[in-house]
């Protein structure tokens, strides 16, 4: 049996607006399955040394690399970028590009952790613009589609749009071991007229580039495709995919919401929600967003996930297992070819 190979993943442990508290536990629920990997933590040595000792069983897979600088949530890119150098974001991204680690991962401010990654690794040859992809839960046969761009670029260009193509299919293909990808281009119709020209010229070199091929253009997709399995793969701008992110996690919440709320209203009600209790459990499982947290940065000379601002444990916890399974595919490592 091939023992899989140790990484090193470097946190930003002082972004988003959870506590060290939920940083640390991620690691630790990490740690029970992933017991080769190692840590480099950068923030506030105190902080960090006072949450490792509630798990001295994970201590010895950290290092922390200390740093008093933070970049806030509010903070704009531009200012990141001026006044960032040895915060503990930037830090724990200069780790990835000294090879000192194969990831980095933060829960902090989007627009800055992407300017500061592209200022850092650099972009891939042949890339104008860096995205960010994600799994979207869906009734396909893997259970999952990619999604991208999800908020990285509010105004990507037609070929933005192909490179993205390109590395959706790439990271699909690899995570779910798939020999054909199906790739669909977000529009308000799928009929071939609808759409703004820069979508109709996207769609077009789409047609011409996975003419033959393990991908396949299926052509304009709409919203109610994302969780569908007409494509693997849904390109759109950063604008659009942001939108409908943050609308699918309002949307889950709400359902989540009224199920609680019609099995409080009454005696029958109760009992109801006790016989189907285990039912209930799987669901709440597969709606949870804490299971699907994490955006994998594509387009870079290097690895980055953003994890959500309010990750808790579990939800840092997942985003680390997705920095796991991207750094052993390594599926953005190299430029799509033009």
């Amino acid at each position: 049996m091939n023992k899989e190979k140790k990484i090193t993943l470097s946190v930003d442990c002082m972004g988003g607006d959870n506590s060290i508290e939920d940083i640390i536990g991620g690691i630790r629920l990490f740690c029970y399955e992933n017991n080769n990997d190692n840590f480099l933590l950068h923030g506030n040595k105190t902080l960090i040394a006072k949450e490792l000792d509630i798990y001295p069983e994970i201590k010895n897979k950290c290092k922390i690399r200390h740093c008093d600088k933070v970049v806030q949530m509010e903070d704009k890119p531009s200012q990141s970028i001026r006044g960032g150098k040895n915060s503990s974001m930037w830090n724990a991204i200069e780790s990835v590009k000294k090879s000192k680690a194969e990831v980095a991962i933060s829960c902090g401010n989007t627009g800055s952790l992407m300017a500061i990654s592209t200022l850092i690794l650099r972009r891939l040859p042949n890339v104008k613009r860096p995205a960010i992809a994600i799994f979207w839960p869906s009734t396909s046969e893997k259970g999952f589609n990619v999604v991208l761009d999800a908020g990285a670029d509010i105004k990507a260009q037609s070929s933005d749009l192909l490179a993205y193509a390109k590395f959706g299919s790439n990271i699909f293909s690899k995570v779910f071991n798939s020999q054909k990808v199906k790739v669909g281009l977000l529009n308000v119709g799928t009929e071939t007229h609808k759409g703004n020209e820069q979508l109709k010229k996207a769609s077009e070199m789409l047609i011409q580039t996975f003419e033959e091929g393990s991908t396949e253009y299926v052509g304009f997709v709409e919203g109610s495709d994302f969780s569908s399995d007409k494509a693997d793969v849904i390109v759109t701008d950063g604008f659009s995919g942001n939108i409908a992110l943050k609308t699918a996690e309002g949307t889950a919440n709400l359902i989540k919401k009224f199920f609680l709320d019609e099995f409080s209203l009454s005696l029958s009600g109760l009992f109801i929600g006790l016989l189907m209790k285990k039912k209930l459990r799987r669901l709440k499982e597969r709606m949870d967003p804490r299971t699907l947290n994490g955006g994998v940065f594509v387009g870079l000379n290097g690895l980055v996930i953003k994890s959500h601002g309010s990750s808790d444990s579990k939800s840092f916890y997942s985003a680390l297992k997705l920095a796991k399974n991207m750094s052993k595919t390594k599926s953005v490592e190299h430029s799509p070819k033009t």
